[in-house]
């Protein structure tokens, strides 16, 4: 199975605080999930103490990053049929997250929230754009090329670590091999044309989710100029 991981930065505060704002508190298509944020020690992360960090004064310059957003994705076949559940996302970010950590030696600052859309559930990760050292120095963070492919290997590596079980093929019944230990031919070839699919699908929501963030900005302009 892929594994869909992808970066970008925003600049602008108010920006920022929109996108956190919307990733933790928009409405889920899956009405069990509650809203929020989680961290790498709270499974309710303080949304407006996250945000208030970003005014700092090493951010101010427009050149300069507030935060990073990562995004991680998997399409709704293979949620399924691997039998993830609901806090898998939240196991598998916070060990991603700390891998990067010890590889770096960076000490981040950074919340997340799951949504399980049922196309493809995923996690949005925004990550405070400074880090401190080993020895407790505060730097700018910055994310390279490399570290994007880090995050899309370990992505793939923590689904495999979390998941009860490898999928079965598509064509196999899914229940019959959820109830019943198999051995696995290592040259079976599993059926990965719905691929194109789900990165057309990813795409589409991404936009979807941008376009909301704007019209949630504009409001909020709107209502600043009403006063």
């Amino acid at each position: 199975m892929g594994a869909y991981a992808s970066h970008r930065y925003i600049k602008a505060f108010d920006d920022a605080e929109a996108h956190i704002r919307y990733i933790g508190f928009r409405e889920r298509e899956d009405k069990s999930e509650s809203l929020g944020l989680f961290s790498e020690h709270s499974n309710f992360s303080n949304t407006n103490e996250f945000i208030e960090s970003l005014k700092a004064k090493r951010f101010s310059h427009s050149a300069v990053p507030t935060i990073h957003t990562l995004l991680f994705s998997m399409s709704g076949d293979e949620w399924n049929r691997s039998g993830f559940k609901p806090g898998d996302y939240q196991k598998m970010i916070r060990e991603g997250m700390k891998e990067w950590e010890i590889k770096t030696g960076y000490r981040l600052d950074w919340v997340a929230a799951e949504h399980r859309n049922p196309n493809h559930p995923h996690a949005h990760v925004a990550i405070r754009a400074a880090y401190k050292d080993r020895d407790g120095v505060e730097h700018t963070l910055k994310i390279s090329n490399e570290d994007r492919k880090f995050f899309r290997e370990q992505f793939q590596k923590m689904k495999e670590r979390v998941r009860p079980f490898d999928p079965p093929p598509r064509e196999f019944d899914h229940d019959f091999y959820q109830d019943r230990e198999f051995e696995r031919d290592p040259t079976f070839n599993i059926d990965t044309s719905f691929l194109d699919n789900f990165f057309y699908q990813v795409k589409r929501e991404l936009e979807h989710e941008e376009w909301e963030r704007e019209m949630v900005k504009k409001k909020a302009n709107n209502k600043q100029r009403e006063r």
